[in-house]
């Protein structure tokens, strides 16, 4: 009977076998749970066409599972130790079904290896410690990449699925929605990873808009994003008030008469608003 890189036993058996030690300072949580990678791997729709890019591959525990279908998988890994190992598991598969590329995945041009490898899903058991930025950098890169299927700790979930007005809702919300829709997949247990987390897990789905049905063609996204931290920068207080700070270039007049054009009063808070409110108001005080 095979036994899978993501039970229990065989994990323990390969940290024994190679010392290793797991780094907190890298997110380092392996999923120990084989129904949970399998699960993970449906909810992708993964088939024989699919060159899967896989975020902190570890041991390969998630790697296993999905080259039972994939074409390819794109392995990311920045722990040398978790790269040695990774090679002697797939040895037979390294450079074939398997592509393993050593480098900080925050490091990584994403529209570089999506269009080199010709990926079209990621599918990750992202590492705690990067997944926020991570997939925002995924998606702000790499037009390839159409879908992404992240398990991630449930605080960063409850962040991607925040409605306007949630305590959750914040910038970061916005700027993820204004790239993907989300949804939620599946709740995955603390007790499913080794170590064990302080917190559990889900894995989420984000599928790629087109942003410019939104922005139209021409929209500076980098400027609209640090226009919504600035908006979100104190979030206590109204919205003017967190835009008019020492070098504002906006007129209280202008950004007043623009949120009663939106039906909203000047007393409105950043985490009131909604993604076309802040696209219709960066548009027309920066466009």
């Amino acid at each position: 009977m095979h036994s899978y890189i993501s039970s229990p036993g065989r994990t323990i058996q390969i940290l024994n076998k190679y010392k290793i030690k797991l780094r907190k300072n890298l997110g380092q949580n392996f999923l120990i749970d084989t129904n949970s990678a399998r699960k993970i791997a449906s909810c992708a729709g993964i088939n024989s066409d699919d060159v899967i890019l896989e975020i902190g591959s570890g041991i390969g525990s998630l790697t296993e599972i999905l080259l039972a279908t994939a074409k390819k998988v794109i392995c990311v890994e920045v722990d040398n130790l978790m790269i040695k190992v990774f090679r002697d598991i797939f040895e037979d598969k390294i450079g074939k079904e398997v592509q393993l590329i050593s480098s900080d995945a925050l490091k990584i041009d994403y529209s570089e290896i999506g269009l080199k490898y010709g990926i079209n899903k990621m599918v990750s058991n992202l590492p705690y410690s990067i997944a926020a930025p991570l997939i925002l950098k995924i998606l702000t890169e790499s037009e390839n990449i159409k879908a992404l299927f992240a398990t991630i700790q449930k605080d960063i979930v409850l962040r991607l699925l925040a409605l306007p007005g949630d305590k959750n809702y914040s910038s970061y919300t916005v700027k993820a929605k204004f790239l993907a829709d989300f949804s939620l997949c599946f709740n995955i247990s603390r007790n499913c990873f080794m170590p064990r987390p302080f917190v559990d897990s889900a894995v989420v789905r984000a599928d790629r808009k087109d942003t410019s049905v939104l922005t139209g063609k021409k929209f500076n996204t980098p400027g609209f994003f640090n226009f919504v931290n600035s908006c979100f920068l104190h979030r206590r207080k109204k919205l003017v008030n967190s835009l008019f700070q020492d070098d504002c270039k906006y007129k209280l007049e202008t950004v007043t008469g623009l949120l009663s054009d939106m039906g909203r009063g000047k007393d409105v808070r950043a985490q009131e608003l909604d993604l076309k409110d802040y696209v219709y108001l960066y548009k027309k005080l920066n466009m």
